[in-house]
C-alpha cells in the first residue's frame, strides 16, 4: 500500500475541517507549504502569505501569472523582461492599472526572492520597480512636488536599490 505524500495529507486534513495552521503544526511544515498544497489541489484556502499562490482577483493579475522566475539570476532577468513588455504594452494603451500590477509583481518577485536568500536576483527585481517608480513622467504633472511633501529632496539615483525600496515602506 502506498504512503500518502505530505501534500494528499494536507488535503486530507484541510477536508476534514483543519486549518492551515493545525496542518502545518501536525505535518511539521510551513503554512505556506499547506496552502500552495492545497491551492493547486483546488480547494479553497483561507491562509495567504508573501510565499503562497493566490489566484488572480483581476484580468491584469492574471496577465502576469507565471511571470515571477528567480531560480537564478537569469531567471530573474527573464521575469523582469516580461514585467517590463507587459509594463510597456499597458503604458501605450495608458493603462494605469496594468502598470500598477506589473510594478506590484515586481515587488512580490524581489520581496520573495530576498525570503528565500536570493539576494542577487531580489536585486534584478528592485532595479527594473526602483526605474519605474519615477512619477515626473506621470501624466497631469509639471514634475514639482509640493512644499508638503515628504519626499521632496529625496533621490533615487543617490541610493541603493535596497534603500529606495525602504523608502516606500
Amino acid at each position: 500500500m502506498k504512503r500518502p505524500t505530505k501534500k494528499e495529507l494536507a488535503i486530507s486534513l484541510h477536508t476534514s475541517g483543519h486549518n492551515v495552521e493545525e496542518i502545518a503544526q501536525t505535518l511539521e511544515c510551513s503554512p505556506s507549504y499547506v496552502a500552495n498544497a492545497l491551492i493547486a489541489s483546488g480547494e479553497p484556502s483561507e491562509y495567504s502569505d508573501l510565499y503562497t499562490s493566490s489566484v488572480a482577483q483581476n484580468a491584469y493579475a492574471r496577465m502576469f501569472r507565471g511571470v515571477l522566475r528567480f531560480k537564478d539570476l537569469l531567471a530573474a532577468r527573464e521575469s523582469v523582461e516580461r514585467i517590463d513588455a507587459l509594463y510597456h504594452r499597458f503604458e501605450q494603451a495608458n493603462g494605469r492599472r496594468g502598470q500598477h500590477q506589473a510594478q506590484l509583481m515586481a515587488l512580490i518577485g524581489k520581496n520573495r526572492a530576498e525570503g528565500i536568500g536570493k539576494l542577487a536576483e531580489a536585486r534584478i527585481f528592485a532595479e527594473w520597480l526602483i526605474a519605474h517608480l519615477d512619477s515626473s513622467n506621470t501624466p497631469g504633472d509639471d514634475g514639482e512636488r509640493s512644499e508638503d511633501s515628504p519626499q521632496t529632496n529625496l533621490r533615487y539615483d543617490e541610493m541603493s536599490p535596497y534603500e529606495a525600496t525602504l523608502a516606500f515602506a
